[in-house]
C-alpha cells in the first residue's frame, strides 16, 4: 500500500521564482512518501496537474494531458532518497515536464498541486489530499509579483516556508574527550538543506579554509589548539550556529574510574623505553631481543586485573554462552582475578563493556576498551624502570604471588590465586602486573624484531597469542617484566586471565590480507573430483577473519580448460581484499586402442585383406574410433 508521510503538508509550500517576467516559471516542490509504512529509496514515478481552487479543472499538468483533474497519462522519474524528493515543476529540460504558464496563478490564485505516484512495481495511486500553493501567490506569478531580472528575496517569504528553506544541523560537533599532542583530530558535523556552505570557528573567529562539513587537525598542540568550536552552515535563506564544543589538549585526567563495574584505571603517558631482555639479565628467554619502542598515544591501563565480581557483571546473560563464573572452585571469590578465561573470551567481555559504557552515553568518541598490546603492557609494568622486576633485579614472596616454594600444589606459597593488591604496586601505581594470574595481551605471538618500532601492535595472524606476567603456578623468571608467554586463543587455565586498556582506537585503514593455499595457479587431471585447497584471510585490527571468505567460480573436472575462482574478503572497518587463482584442467591420460581379433594374425596368401577393425575409448572424452589411422 503507498502512502504519503505528513510531512508534505509543509513540504508542499516550496515554491520560489528566479526569472524575468517573460521567462516561463518554475516551482521547487518536495515532498515525502512511504510504502507499507516504509520511506521509500530509488527511483520513483510521479505526475503531476495543477487544479483551480474547486479542484475541478486542470490549469496544467506534466504533459498537458489531464482533464478536469484526471491523471495524466506521461510519468516523470524523480530520485527518492529516505522517502524525500524533490524537484522544480515546469523545468522543461526534465524527461516528461512541460512549461507552467507565467499568467496561471495571477489568474488562479486558489491553485492546488495533484500528485500520483507509482514505485515502478505496483500502479499509480493518488497521494491526498491536494497540496495548494495559496499561501503565497505572489512568489508564482510573473504577473502579480514585481520581480525583475533578480530572484524573489528572503523577506518577501513567510517564516513558514523560510523555516525548511534555512539549513537545520542534525549532528553537532563534539571534540574528543581525551586528546594528546601529536594526535590527530576531527570535527565532524551534519546538517540538512540545499546549497550548502560552511565555516568553523575557532574562539568565535573564523579558521581560514576550514569550509568543509568537517575540520581536521593533523598534530594537536595544546598551545594553538585548545579553545572552543563550532560551525556555521549557510545558504541564501539563512545561516545556523551550532553548540560549542571545548578542545583541551593533554587535560587528560591521570585516573579513570569505569562506572558500570567499578573499575579503576591509571593513565600511561606517551613515552620511549627499551623493551625485551638486556643481555645481562639472567635467564634471558630466547625471543626477547631487546628493541626501543615508542608509543606515541597515552592509554589508560587498569590498576587490577579484572576480577571475578567483574566479569560476572559483564557476561551474565551472555548470547555466546560463556559461564560468568568460569574461575574454578579453589579460586573463587569475588576479589580475587577472575581465571579460566580464554583470549575469545576476553574479546566477549570487551564488546559487553564497550556497549554498557556506549549505551550510557560513557564512552568518548573513538575511545575503546582493550586488551592492552604487548608493548603496552611492558610499558606500564616496568613503569619507567630497566630493570628484570619493577622494584629491582631481585624477587621474594613479598613481592608477587608466584611459586617461589616447591611444586605447584605443595610447599609454603600460596598455591591458588588471592585477592587482587595484596602486594605493593609498581612506581606507577599498577597492582600484581608480576603473579597472581596471567595475563592475555592483544598481539600473535611471534619473534621481535631489533629495530626500534613505533606502537607495534604485533603480526596479522598467528597461531598463539601472547600473555604476560606470569601466574602464581610459575617461577620467578617468568614474573619478570620482559618475560613472555603464549598459548593458542582458545585456550584455558587456572593461572590465566587479563587486564583492560581504554585508549583511543585509530582508524582502520588497511586491507586485510588473503593467502591462497596451494598458489594462484593449480593444474589438475581431468576426471579427478575437484577439492578446494583452501584459503585464509588476516586482518591486523581483527585477527583471524577467515569466516568471512566468499568464493565464486566452478570448476568442470570433466572438460578441460581454465577456470577462474574469485575470492573476496572484508574486515569489521569495511577494507576489502580479493585474490584469484586459475585452474587448468588438462587431460594426459591416453586413450585405449583395442584391436578386434588377434594382435597376430595369419593370412592366406592371394586372399583378399579385411581388417578386422579397432576401437578407441578415452574415459574423459568418450569414443575416439572416427579417429583412428592405420599405416
Amino acid at each position: 500500500m503507498l502512502r504519503m508521510a505528513r510531512s508534505f503538508l509543509v513540504l508542499c509550500l516550496l515554491g520560489f521564482l528566479g526569472f524575468a517576467q517573460a521567462v516561463p516559471p518554475t516551482l521547487h516542490y518536495a515532498g515525502q512518501v512511504a510504502v507499507d509504512g516504509q520511506p521509500f529509496d530509488g527511483q520513483g514515478l510521479f505526475k503531476f496537474a495543477l487544479l483551480n481552487a474547486d479542484g475541478n479543472e486542470s490549469l496544467w499538468s506534466n504533459d498537458g494531458t489531464s482533464v478536469n483533474g484526471s491523471q495524466p497519462q506521461t510519468s516523470v522519474s524523480v530520485a527518492v532518497n529516505g522517502g524525500l524528493y524533490s524537484l522544480l515543476l515546469g523545468n522543461s529540460a526534465i524527461p516528461g515536464m512541460g512549461a507552467i504558464d507565467p499568467t496561471l496563478f495571477a489568474q488562479h490564485a486558489g491553485a492546488a498541486l495533484r500528485v500520483w505516484f507509482s514505485d515502478g512495481v505496483n500502479g499509480f495511486q493518488q497521494l491526498s489530499p491536494d497540496r495548494p500553493f495559496a499561501s503565497v501567490p505572489y512568489a508564482f506569478s510573473a504577473g502579480s509579483a514585481p520581480i525583475g531580472s533578480g530572484s524573489i528575496t528572503t523577506a518577501q517569504l513567510n517564516e513558514q516556508i523560510l523555516k525548511y528553506l534555512k539549513p537545520e544541523i542534525t549532528t553537532h560537533p563534539l571534540a574528543p574527550g581525551l586528546i594528546f599532542s601529536g594526535q590527530s583530530m576531527e570535527l565532524t558535523s551534519q546538517a540538512e538543506g540545499k546549497f550548502l556552505t560552511y565555516q568553523w570557528n575557532w574562539n568565535g573567529q573564523p579558521i581560514a579554509g576550514a569550509t568543509g562539513p568537517s575540520f581536521s587537525i593533523a598534530e594537536v598542540n595544546g598551545t594553538l589548539h585548545n579553545g572552543n568550536y563550532s560551525v556555521v552552515v549557510s545558504n541564501d535563506f539563512g545561516s545556523v550556529t551550532s553548540t560549542s564544543t571545548a578542545l583541551q589538549v593533554d587535560g587528560t585526567p591521570s585516573a579513570h574510574t569505569v562506572a558500570s563495574i567499578g573499575m579503576e584505571m591509571i593513565f600511561c603517558p606517551p613515552g620511549t623505553f627499551m623493551m625485551g631482555s638486556p643481555t645481562t639479565e639472567a635467564n634471558r628467554g630466547g625471543h626477547e631481543a631487546q628493541h626501543q619502542v615508542t608509543l606515541t598515544n597515552g592509554f589508560y591501563l587498569g590498576k587490577y586485573e579484572i576480577t571475578q565480581a567483574q566479569n560476572h557483571a559483564v557476561i551474565n546473560g551472555n548470547s555466546e554462552g560463556l559461564s560468568a563464573d568460569p574461575s574454578a572452585n579453589a579460586h573463587k571469590g569475588s576479589n580475587r582475578p577472575v581465571d579460566s578465561v580464554s583470549w575469545k573470551d576476553a574479546q566477549v567481555f570487551l564488546s559487553r563493556l564497550n556497549d554498557l559504557e556506549q549505551s550510557a552515553d560513557r564512552l568518548p568518541n573513538g575511545w575503546k576498551y582493550v586488551l592492552p598490546t604487548e608493548a603496552e603492557w611492558e610499558y606500564a609494568c616496568r613503569a619507567g624502570t630497566t630493570s628484570a622486576y619493577s622494584w629491582g633485579n631481585d624477587i621474594n614472596s613479598s613481592h608477587a604471588n608466584y611459586n617461589w616454594d616447591g611444586g605447584k600444589m605443595d610447599g609454603n606459597d600460596s598455591q591458588q590465586t588471592v585477592e587482587i593488591g595484596q602486594f605493593p604496586a609498581n612506581p606507577w601505581g599498577f597492582f600484581d602486573m608480576p603473579g597472581n594470574v596471567w595475563e592475555w595481551v592483544h598481539d600473535w605471538k611471534v619473534n621481535y624484531l631489533t629495530v626500534a618500532q613505533t606502537d607495534p601492535e604485533g603480526p596479522a595472524s598467528g597461531s598463539h597469542r601472547s600473555m604476560r606476567g606470569g601466574s602464581w603456578t610459575t617461577d620467578q623468571t617468568q614474573l619478570r617484566s620482559a618475560n613472555r608467554g603464549y598459548t593458542e586463543p582458545v585456550g584455558r587455565a587456572y593461572g590465566l586471565g587479563f587486564r583492560v586498556a581504554f585508549k583511543a582506537i585509530q582508524p582502520d585503514l588497511v586491507n586485510p590480507e588473503l593467502e591462497l593455499f596451494g598458489g594462484a595457479w593449480i593444474t589438475r587431471e581431468a576426471g579427478q573430483a575437484w577439492a578446494e585447497p583452501g584459503v585464509e584471510a588476516h586482518d591486523v585490527r581483527d585477527g583471524n577473519i577467515t569466516f568471512t571468505v566468499t568464493v565464486t567460480g566452478t570448476v568442470d573436472v570433466n572438460a578441460t580448460g581454465t577456470y577462474p575462482l574469485n575470492y573476496s574478503v572484508a574486515d569489521a572497518a569495511g577494507n576489502t581484499d580479493t585474490a584469484t587463482r586459475t585452474v587448468t584442467v588438462v587431460d594426459t591420460t591416453a586413450p585405449t586402442l583395442t584391436l578386434l581379433g588377434d594382435a597376430n594374425m595369419t593370412h592366406a596368401k592371394n586372399t583378399a585383406w579385411v581388417d578386422p577393425g579397432a576401437t578407441a575409448s578415452d574415459s574423459l572424452e568418450g569414443n575416439l574410433t572416427s579417429s583412428i589411422t592405420i599405416t
